[in-house]
């Protein structure tokens, strides 16, 4: 009784032709020995109450009762048989050995609701083969049944039905349920009603596990909506087909692929019955074979097992193989799922594995079906059977399965790939177009040029290939084409393509026509971008199937003959078909819904009326002949005229009640546009950015409640419209206009665009913003970048959604007050009058989230406190992001860097502990620095420019770090020192590159979690850390020769404690409710009880810094709107040296 109080221990009571009374109260016979307990007892005489106690106890707990003359056989049978059910249930040490169940289990158990008593409830559990859904079920029912009256897990119905039929399952379930070893009678659909009664009269937990058919679970749990069971009944059904379920269950689980880390230690515990790595040279192969199962739990236990207590000679012998050819175990099973799929289902699966994998839903299944097949519908045939899934509208699948497909066809013709019916091999292909031995079997071809070397090849090879339906010729290095990737000669031209071809794509066609003698009948797609085509045919042809063509790029085509049968063609795509002079034969093409004749430099006339009611999207930008207006369909929906010659936009525009997007993009000789445009209700983009010409907007006295991105940079409007009723209006740019006098924001009209949540006002001749500013309250993104602005409006920091700000060259302003706390990004570059900034810079709040990236580059007048101010804010804000990263870290999120500032200068912050004249430095850490309040650096570099030129708009100062320590462990990543990113608006001109001559100073706060979980198990090692510090362009990340570091300087980060952390007292809302109203003054005794505080400090607390120098460390609440963490010396306030 002790084991049960103390270990939660299970206890069964026997009484053996006893009475339970007798037992609780010591009476009768039992009680005997304890009225002589001094006779019998002599010497433990002290344990007598104890026992007593225990026995009163016992006899409380349910147990086993044998009364005088009852056969004891079946008595101790019956112990026996209920020993081992409670001995069966889940073990801690099976959850342990299984990585991810847990939650997986807590999903599948909150979907079964076994508190819900009123109800009886079925759940399927779905995945793909070896996805661990028998496992999942099993853990669930081991931990749960023992709280039914009945319960039974019947495992592999469909290998059971196959050797003993389903009459025998029937049979088992119910000599279970029942708890009875021999039943004559079937199972709950053909029970009589006794035996419906005694299932009604029970509480049951029914696991069928690996159904494959309705008739299973009909024959099995009989008809749902008969009242065969009990309320409080749970049945959970396994399957990989997901039709069986809709009409069956309540709800279904899908089981998911394991994580990265759960895979990682899956596959240790199997290959090191460990769920760690146990050498170091097998980490990079372990994280391999981890990427190819991808998260598939009995691929991992397989591979895992295979490769236990080998050597790595072996695992790199197994990991070439699999590269060439996949597991033959793994593929057993896989292919179960394949195997139980009609011929359609099969055909379309090894298609889309061979040939289709990340194609949209819409194309394979257009390009799949045929007369006899939807293939759509045998698509989600195959996501119910967890063999295909849909990913943003395309088909995926797991890799596994991929594979197993790939070796399916393969294996159709080992020998002979000219006999197989897919090829995708380019050893295979080329071999087989070399020699012509390609033959009636071939189905698909699809072959990647990018490696390919340059061949002649013979007219005929498609010859004999008759059942050919898809032929693809692509380079996947590059979708441009150009001479040299011409790999294919044809000098006879090709002397046909079978009649059979579905989908041809020929990337770089080299011939100027089609063969003459095709037959495209079944033709319903046709791609040869890049090709040399003048013309597809010279006469017409049976193109009645086709539904897309490609030919865009294809810079010799004159004429469109041959798509005049095109009747049920959709899309059109001839970009940049420069010798393309006119299109009449598009107005037969009835389904056309988009037609792309961007570039078309010599398209000057479209067809008078281009009225195709299914026309949905009409590009012409780049057509710079084009003069005329064109008049096309009501239902238009897109419409881009960027850089044509269009003058005018008719009135009868307002006819397309239709149309959502309106681009006129440097429509240079655009003039006018129509009075009554605010008539366009569907209107949600309009571009005229650069229409230079372009000097009147009409006013919008009606709400165009649609429109939500209105871009007018560059053009010569030179007085704003009186009303602008936008409601909906999300997007302004008005950046580079001719307005004479835009002094005052308060000219453009912004009462009815009360949602804008990015403006562009760059260049706009604005000297002040309206102290009503702040009625923007959804503003994300403001740019007043080369205005004359003197002052920030106060009010500016009400924006609460303010993300990004920029300010460069604003050259007349001189301060900056309080920001929101939103605030990420601001770029104040070039603002060379600027002086001071507030203090604090941004309202504060404990719960802070925001990571923040300031840039104060040739803002050459901020003075020192400005400086320390900007530094300090930056400081106190990663201390606070600090506290919520901890947290936010057990759920795998990553905060990199917390907050970033960069302003000229070229010294570091004194109270950088490790600081080096150059690019790179080393230290050596002491043995505790990684305990749990660690959380990161705080990093900082000097760079020197050299006449710097910025030409991406991007720039990062990185730093390589590299933590190694005394037992050879290391462990590497990268932290990112901030910079600044591409030019804000959607100016049609190029943005003017920033320029730097002079040395900058960059700070930032990263944390590194991944740093902390390496050297978790080695906190007491002693470690080296070093640190390289580069510049690079922020795109392709490549090193800038014109920028240098020369200084550089590092600090530990840690969180602060709860108890000794000075904001601790500060609430949810804004920090100034915390602090007081004027700086509160340190003595010098007070600063050092901060310094021994160990977990108030950002910077790890070492005894020494640089000439022997104590760090002292002071917290000043100023103002009333914030307070600023600071480091200083005692004898002086200076951050620097």
């Amino acid at each position: 009784m002790e084991c049960k109080k103390t270990f939660n221990q299970v206890v069964l009571p026997v009484f053996y032709k006893v009475p339970t009374s007798d037992v609780k109260h010591q009476t009768g016979k039992f009680g005997a020995p304890f009225e002589r307990s001094e006779e019998i007892f002599q010497g433990f005489e002290h344990k007598v109450p104890a026992w007593k106690e225990a026995l009163r106890a016992a006899s409380e707990i349910a147990g086993y009762v044998l009364p005088e003359r009852s056969p004891e056989c079946e008595f101790v049978d019956r112990i026996a048989k209920d020993t081992f059910k409670l001995l069966n249930k889940l073990s801690p040490s099976e959850i342990r050995g299984l990585p991810g169940i847990e939650s997986r289990m807590m999903e599948l158990q909150k979907l079964m609701r076994f508190e819900e008593t009123s109800c009886v409830r079925i759940v399927g559990v779905l995945g793909m083969a070896g996805i661990g859904k028998t496992t999942v079920a099993d853990c669930v029912y081991k931990r749960n049944y023992s709280h039914f009256d009945g319960y039974c897990f019947l495992a592999n119905v469909q290998n059971e039905s196959k050797l003993h039929g389903v009459d025998h399952l029937q049979r088992k379930l119910l000599c279970k349920l029942l708890d009875e070893e021999n039943l004559d009678v079937g199972a709950p659909e053909g029970a009589h009603e006794a035996l419906k009664d005694r299932l009604r009269n029970k509480k049951l937990f029914i696991v069928l596990d690996g159904v494959t058919t309705e008739n299973q679970i009909r024959l099995l749990i009989g008809g749902v909506g008969q009242q065969l069971y009990r309320v409080g009944t749970r049945i959970v059904i396994t399957t990989r087909d997901k039709k069986l379920l809709e009409s069956v269950v309540n709800e279904t689980y899908v089981v998911p692929r394991l994580s990265g880390r759960e895979s990682l230690e899956l596959f240790c515990l199997s290959a090191f019955s460990s769920n760690l790595c146990t050498t170091a040279e097998l980490m990079d192969l372990s994280n391999k074979f981890v990427d190819y199962s991808y998260g598939h739990p009995l691929a991992l236990k397989l591979l895992g097992s295979d490769l236990c207590q080998r050597d790595k000679v072996y695992w790199v012998k197994k990991l070439e193989k699999l590269q060439r050819r996949p597991d033959g175990k793994i593929q057993e099973v896989l292919k179960m799922s394949y195997e139980e799929l009609c011929l359609e289902e099969k055909s379309v699966f090894l298609d889309v594995a061979c040939f289709f994998r990340s194609e949209t839903f819409d194309f394979a299944s257009r390009i799949l079906s045929t007369s006899l097949v939807d293939a759509s519908q045998v698509i989600n045939d195959l996501v119910d059977k967890c063999l295909v899934t849909i990913s943003d509208n395309r088909l995926e699948m797991h890799d596994l399965l991929l594979k197993m497909g790939k070796e399916i066809g393969y294996e159709s013709s080992i020998k002979d790939a000219g006999s197989r019916g897919r090829l995708w091999d380019q050893e295979d292909i080329c071999r087989v177009l070399k020699y012509k031995t390609g033959t009636a079997e071939i189905r698909g071809l699809f072959l990647d040029m990018s490696n390919v070397e340059s061949m002649k090849l013979s007219g005929d090879i498609f010859t004999r290939m008759s059942s050919l339906k898809f032929l693809k010729l692509y380079n996947s290095h590059c979708s441009k084409w150009c001479e040299s990737d011409c790999r294919f000669r044809f000098p006879n031209g090709i002397d046909c393509f079978p009649d059979e071809l579905v989908y041809l794509h020929w990337q770089g066609y080299p011939l100027e026509h089609l063969p003459l003698n095709f037959n495209p009948k079944k033709l319903v797609d046709l791609n040869l971008r890049y090709s040399n085509i003048t013309q597809l045919w010279e006469d017409e042809k049976n193109t009645g199937e086709l539904r897309s063509v490609d030919l865009s790029y294809s810079k010799e085509l004159l004429n469109l003959a041959g798509l005049l049968e095109a009747r049920k063609l959709e899309r059109l795509n001839l970009e940049c078909c420069t010798s393309l002079a006119k299109c009449s034969s598009i107005q037969q093409m009835d389904s056309l819904v988009s037609l792309n004749l961007r570039d078309c430099i010599n398209l000057k006339s479209l067809p008078k009326r281009i009225n195709l009611k299914s026309l949905k999207i009409l590009i012409l930008s780049g057509c710079s002949k084009l003069k005329k207006f064109p008049t096309i369909s009501e239902n238009i929906e897109s419409l881009y005229l960027d850089g044509t010659a269009v003058k005018r936009v008719p009135e009868s525009i307002v006819s397309l009640r239709n149309l959502s997007v309106l681009s006129l993009k440097k429509c240079y000789r655009l003039v006018r546009l129509p009075d009554n445009f605010c008539k366009l209700k569907s209107l949600k983009e309009l571009i005229l950015s650069g229409c230079s010409r372009l000097e009147r907007f009409p006013d919008i006295d009606q709400d165009m409640g649609s429109l939500e991105i209105l871009l007018m940079d560059d053009t010569a409007i030179k007085q704003t419209p009186r009303t602008m009723c936008m409601s909906n209006l999300k997007l302004f740019s008005f950046g580079g206009s001719k307005v004479l006098d835009l002094t005052c924001l308060e000219l453009l009209p912004f009462s009815g665009c009360s949602r804008l949540t990015d403006m562009y006002l760059t260049d706009c001749n604005l000297y002040k913003l309206p102290d009503n500013f702040s009625c923007l309250s959804l503003l994300q993104s403001l740019c007043l970048s080369r205005n004359n602005i003197k002052n920030l409006p106060g009010s500016i920091k009400k924006l609460h959604h303010l993300k990004s700000l920029y300010l460069k060259h604003c050259q007349k302003l001189i301060s900056l007050p309080v920001l929101p706390s939103s605030l990420q990004y601001l770029d104040a570059h070039g603002c060379i009058s600027l002086e001071t900034v507030a203090k604090p810079m941004t309202l504060l709040v404990v719960s802070e989230k925001t990571q923040s990236t300031f840039v104060f580059t040739d803002c050459f007048k901020l003075n020192r406190d400005a400086q320390e101010n900007i530094v300090a804010h930056t400081q106190l804000k990663s201390q606070i992001l600090v506290n919520g990263s901890l947290q936010r870290n057990d759920k795998g999120l990553v905060m990199e860097p917390l907050s970033g500032v960069s302003f000229p200068g070229n010294d570091l912050p004194l109270w950088f502990r490790h600081q080096r004249i150059g690019s790179s430095m080393e230290t050596h850490l002491p043995p505790h620095w990684c305990d749990d309040k660690f959380v990161g650096l705080s990093l900082c570099a000097v760079v020197a420019f050299k006449d710097y030129k910025d030409k991406t708009s991007r720039f990062r100062v990185i730093c390589k770090c590299k933590f190694r320590n005394e037992d050879g462990d290391c462990i590497g990543f990268t932290c990112n020192l901030g910079g600044w990113k591409e030019q804000c608006g959607s100016s049609s001109q190029e943005e003017e590159p920033r320029r730097l001559s002079s040395d900058h100073v960059f700070i930032s706060y990263n944390n590194c979690f991944h740093a902390k979980k390496s050297h978790d198990l080695n906190r007491c090692c002693n470690t080296t850390a070093s640190f390289k510090f580069f510049v690079t362009d922020g795109v392709s990340k490549r090193k800038l020769d014109c920028c240098e570091v020369v200084k550089c300087g590092m600090s530990l980060l840690y969180a602060p404690d709860e108890n000794d952390y000075r904001l601790q007292g500060l609430q949810e809302s804004n920090l100034e409710k915390a602090v007081s109203e004027k700086e509160t003054d340190l003595n010098e005794t007070a600063m050092e009880e901060v310094v021994v505080s160990k977990r108030a400090r950002l910077c790890l607390q070492e005894e020494e810094l640089l000439n022997g120098k104590r760090i002292k460390e002071e917290i000043s609440y100023v103002d009333h709107e914030c307070s600023v963490l600071r480091y200083m010396e005692p004898a002086k306030s200076n951050l620097w040296k």
